[in-house]
């Protein structure tokens, strides 16, 4: 599964979130890292790092956080240095369940 980069910006309450959920298909010695990366948009962000030792595991673990926030408004979008001038398009996620 590629990385997905998700925002949630509400102008109304001063709101401009975003979360960067990646598993890159890597495997280390010890298993299957997921890694997110989550903060207000253009400001520090913090990360957290999960290892799984299958990559079923580490896959239903983003599957999970990624229904999650998209319960919680955030909308699957292109990351801010790929986009254009005036550009915030949400993008169509194909997610293929293995």
């Amino acid at each position: 599964m590629p990385s997905i980069y998700l925002e949630k910006v509400v102008p109304e309450s001063n709101m401009r979130r975003f979360y960067f959920i990646s598993d890159e298909h890597q495997s280390t010695f010890v298993g299957y890292p997921v890694t997110i990366i989550f903060g207000r948009i253009s400001e520090r962000a913090a990360f957290v790092t999960k290892v799984f030792p299958t990559e079923a595991m580490a896959r239903r673990y983003l599957l999970r956080q990624l229904q999650l926030r998209q319960r919680h408004s955030y909308s699957v979008v292109k990351p801010r240095y790929l986009r254009g001038a005036g550009d915030s398009e949400s993008v169509q996620l194909e997610l293929f369940l293995f």
